[in-house]
């Protein structure tokens, strides 16, 4: 779930930047929660209490009382990581934007292909933390990694297995390799294991949890027995 604070003291502005947020979302399948906040000191007073795991923050900058670098500056001396995306009429904060970590600085009004960018490099970024950001048929996917039983390659695309589903997605097993921590085991060319999903292995291949069987490249055989036994007792 992607979790969304959207603040702007200007009423017009708050509906309308909600408004395209939630479509933009929808739009790009991302199942998302948003809260929406009218006023910055108490938008930063919530998001600094313990349990507000929010992920983004699109705020405007000029207010009343505190403005929204200050509103920054507050979040991120707590250690506060989610990012933020201000949106401004004037590029007379940009610098001070970059200063706190800012992911993008917005002018108003809002284009709406730049804002779209901005939650989807948001979204990828919260999602790779505990999963993958994949696209598969023409839909974007967020898929935990405890899902992921093993991925296959195929030609030019890669059939991830899943404890409930089977998904494919166009990438290289290689690319796909990469994205991956390290509970996972390329044993072979054309496959990736999940070792928290391996229930035996033998010369030269490997019984997954589902019943499906792996080959092991022989060359790997070893290191992978060492690879799933680290696994499992980190565990």
């Amino acid at each position: 779930m992607f979790r969304v604070a959207i603040c702007d003291d200007e009423a017009t502005a708050l509906q309308l930047n909600t408004m395209l947020t939630e479509k933009l979302l929808t739009e790009e399948g991302i199942s998302y929660e948003l809260r929406s906040f009218d006023d910055i000191q108490d938008m930063a007073d919530t998001l600094m209490r313990p349990g507000q795991p929010y992920d983004l923050l699109i705020t405007d900058i000029l207010a009343s009382g505190i403005n929204g670098i200050e509103a920054a500056e507050k979040l991120r001396s707590i250690g506060e990581k989610l990012d933020i995306i201000f949106i401004s009429s004037t590029a007379e904060y940009a610098l001070e934007g970059y200063r706190v970590q800012a992911l993008r600085y917005l002018k108003k009004p809002v284009d709406v292909e730049q804002l779209r960018e901005a939650l989807l490099i948001s979204y990828r970024k919260t999602a790779q933390k505990e999963g993958l950001s994949l696209t598969c048929e023409g839909k974007l996917y967020n898929i935990r990694y405890d899902e992921i039983v093993y991925a296959e390659s195929q030609a030019r695309d890669v059939e991830l297995t899943l404890k409930d589903r089977r998904l494919v997605t166009h990438m290289k097993i290689s690319d796909l390799e990469k994205l991956l921590p390290d509970q996972f085991f390329r044993c072979h060319r054309s496959y990736i294991v999940n070792l928290l999903e391996v229930e035996t292995i033998e010369r030269y291949q490997a019984t997954m949890k589902n019943e499906d069987y792996i080959p092991i490249s022989q060359q790997l055989y070893t290191e992978m027995k060492n690879r799933m036994f680290q696994s499992q007792t980190q565990r």
